[in-house]
């Protein structure tokens, strides 16, 4: 039996310092490539940070025209208001006006009628002179019987003569007035048409001005509208950056991590090489942790270890902002057994985003399909379409993704598995820890 184990132990060493010289190469370059493609993404968010600045310039130019025109905007209020209020004084003008036009029209209509009376009194006393024949003033004072009735004849004529002076006068003066009235009443008249020419200016201008901004206003929602707009696609832009970087990080961290044990491992491999005679060389297959009990009933928890964060808003560990944490954690040493959390069919199985390397299980049960998504994991053990039962081990627990340690973020999701937040449902409903 020694002699048929020696060359076994022999080969056995060869094998493993063989492993221990090829496997750095492999992985080693794996490295480098995760390295060169760093390189490159820090190249990409270098240019996206000169991209960002130069957006941010225009985004400052852009409200500088904004402040600008809001400024432009107040003065033309302001404008306008001063147009309504001298509106408002001619239209009290011109009631004002048109109230004196009315006024002046009734005077006129009553002296005219003083005039045609004055006028109908003379015409009556010209056909009673006609009637009675041409008589003179002479006639009448050579008509007298004595010096008395001379007097009276004299008094008489004299009087109707001032009477006639005087009805002229009348005449003559109220014909004048009629005349400078009805000069007043065309005056107010081209006052009137002069109030009403300014007024429609002032319309016009007003409107003018109200168009004017309006256009403003629309420029104004237009230009705020470009803002938005550049402000989104600068911030999808580089949380996009953001979660690439991090995800090689990430994956670059889990790398070393994988590499420093592959390391230990081969130590360990030159170790047995030297001393294979005294090495006892079972291997165990676990890490971290055993596989959780089976609990009764549809659903069993996924792994065993300890709950460090509930599903719900949080601050992230990583960004420090506040979101939604749409999963469970479970912490425990790398390579802890994960199972599934039900009966099912695996839908998805590598690596996913931020997630890092990810089992994704399909289930129907009562009638309803559930999916729950095991993330972060360091293997995994089976593949798109294998049927696993509760239970049944389907990967090892890790730290690949944006993590800060090794753990299971576990979630479970009603339907069909579409997005972080589409029919996510608190696993703590279904499982126990």
């Amino acid at each position: 039996m020694k002699i048929s184990k020696k060359p076994f132990r022999i080969i056995m060493s060869a094998a493993v310092l063989v492993l221990a010289i090829q496997m750095p190469v492999t992985y080693a370059a794996s490295l480098s490539d995760l390295k060169e493609e760093k390189s490159e993404v820090e190249q990409q968010k270098s240019q996206l940070n000169s991209n960002i600045k130069e957006k941010t310039s225009e985004i400052n130019t852009i409200e500088a025209k904004q402040k600008k025109l809001l400024d432009q905007i107040t003065k033309l209020t302001d404008e306008i208001t001063n147009t309504n209020n001298e509106i408002s004084t001619v239209k009290q003008e011109i009631e004002v006006t048109a109230g004196e036009i009315e006024t002046l029209k009734a005077d006129i209509v009553a002296l005219q009628e003083k005039i045609d009376q004055r006028d109908e009194l003379l015409a009556e006393r010209a056909r009673a002179l006609q009637a009675n024949g041409s008589v003179g003033f002479l006639d009448v004072l050579l008509g007298a019987n004595s010096f008395v009735d001379f007097i009276d004849r004299y008094s008489a004529v004299n009087t109707l003569m001032d009477a006639d002076r005087q009805i002229m006068k009348e005449q003559k003066e109220d014909q004048k007035k009629l005349e400078e009235q009805k000069a007043t009443l065309e005056n107010k008249k081209q006052e009137l048409e002069s109030k009403k020419a300014e007024l429609d200016s002032l319309k016009a201008s007003l409107n003018s001005q109200k168009e004017e901004k309006d256009n403003l206003i629309d420029e104004l929602e237009a230009q705020q509208k470009q803002i938005a707009s550049e402000k989104q696609a600068l911030e999808e832009k580089y949380e996009e950056a953001v979660e690439i970087s991090d995800e090689i990080n990430a994956q670059i961290a889990a790398e070393q991590k994988r590499l420093l044990e592959i390391a230990r491992q081969q130590e360990a491999a030159r170790k047995a090489a030297a001393a294979a005679n005294n090495v006892n060389n079972n291997v165990s297959s676990g890490g971290g942790g055993s596989a959780p009990a089976v609990s009764a009933g549809n659903w069993t928890k996924p792994a065993n270890g300890r709950y460090t964060s509930p599903y719900g808003a949080r601050i992230h560990p990583i960004s420090g902002s506040y979101k939604f944490h749409y999963g469970i954690d479970i912490a425990n040493g790398i390579g802890t057994p994960i199972v599934a959390a039900a009966d099912g069919v695996v839908s998805y199985a590598g690596s996913l985003s931020t997630y890092g390397n990810v089992v994704m299980v399909t289930h129907s049960i009562d009638g309803q399909i559930f999916t729950s998504l095991y993330a972060h994991l360091s293997s995994i053990h089976v593949g798109v379409g294998t049927q696993v039962s509760k239970g049944q081990q389907i990967a090892g627990m890790g730290s690949t993704g944006a993590s800060t340690g090794s753990h299971l973020h576990f979630e479970i999701h009603v339907g069909t598995w579409v997005s972080q937040s589409v029919g996510s449902v608190n696993p703590l409903n279904y499982i126990s820890l």
